[in-house]
């Protein structure tokens, strides 16, 4: 196995939208470190009155970026605004604000990627679940992102599978899809597939995998556990449940719906541009590779049970999922 640079540094983008889980999250982050001193955290705190994060105030490894939440455009506009403070580290890592680690997720991951033998590596995951207020003991297993089927206007939707007999991989297995809550890449992922602020929320994942495959990067899921995500958050603020009527803005709806219109432009029709498709692939390439059809909105039997993909060759594209 190739080992990584032990000097290198990761910036960590999270972005946060009234979450009282954001301080907790940054401070395991640095505290599960092999080198904390290498992270670089970036923080959008969207926030209302009241809500208070001194705590990490005053640390030189953290940039913080803040708004009214009033102000938030959803939350793709917020990792947007989150890249922005990206300062040529090494590495990206994308989280969200509900967060846990494992000891030595930094150095574990930087071998994940080095692993993979790829150029341009995306280690990514759904993550297994934790809960707020009680130890996160290291249960779960790695999962893989599957098509579970598609939204009326087109936008697959995913799902996950547990990895079978995980604890004898070998490295990461080879990912059809990308999962906003933990995507590493390296650096320069922020300079060719920056976040369209456009986007709302539906659609994103999809939008970034096929982005990214088209800029030639390679897509890997997480072999082990390295981190824990908080998957239902049902008494906490939402933009959607915020954002219902015209204000400071437009309200959820809105922003959603042109968003949606984007993303499927953009899957349906090979957009170029600084949030198209990149010039190394072309979306058809991916098409064949991932086994997914997105004008006939149709998954092969492989993309939609996890099964892993190869490193190139066709996958064909069957009933529709």
């Amino acid at each position: 196995m190739t080992e990584p640079a032990t000097n290198r540094t990761i910036f960590v983008s999270v972005a946060s939208y009234r979450d009282p889980e954001l301080v907790a999250t940054v401070q395991d982050c640095l505290a599960k470190a092999d080198r904390p001193e290498s992270l670089r955290i970036g923080v959008n705190w969207q926030h209302a009155d009241g809500e208070d994060i001194s705590a990490l105030r005053g640390d030189a490894r953290i940039r913080i970026v803040e708004f009214d939440a009033a102000e938030s455009r959803g939350a793709c506009w917020a990792r947007a605004e989150v890249m922005r403070l990206y300062d040529g580290e090494d590495h990206f890592l994308q989280i969200d604000s509900h967060t846990r680690f494992a000891p030595g997720w930094d150095s574990r991951v930087l071998r994940h990627a080095a692993a993979t033998g790829a150029a341009k590596p995306i280690v990514t995951s759904y993550l297994p679940a934790y809960e707020p207020g009680t130890d996160c003991d290291g249960t779960g297993e790695p999962t893989v992102m599957v098509c579970e089927g598609f939204t009326d206007d087109g936008i697959p939707l995913f799902g996950q599978r547990a990895i079978d007999g995980w604890q004898q991989l070998a490295g990461p297995p080879r990912a059809r899809f990308v999962s906003a809550h933990f995507l590493f890449a390296p650096g320069s992922f922020v300079t060719e597939v920056p976040y369209d602020p456009r986007v709302y929320f539906m659609g994103e994942e999809i939008s970034l995998t096929v982005r990214a495959y088209t800029w030639g990067y390679d897509l890997f899921h997480l072999p082990d556990l390295l981190a824990w995500h908080y998957y239902l958050r049902q008494e906490d603020a939402k933009h959607w449940t915020d954002h219902t009527e015209p204000g400071a803005g437009k309200p959820w709806w809105a922003r959603d719906r042109a968003s949606r219109r984007r993303v499927v432009t953009m899957l349906r029709n090979a957009t170029p541009g600084p949030w198209g498709c990149g010039p190394a692939r072309t979306v058809a390439d991916y098409e064949r590779y991932a086994g997914i059809g997105f004008r006939s909105g149709t998954s092969s039997p492989e993309c939609r049970s996890g099964v892993e993909p190869s490193s190139g060759a066709p996958v064909g594209v069957g009933a529709a999922g």
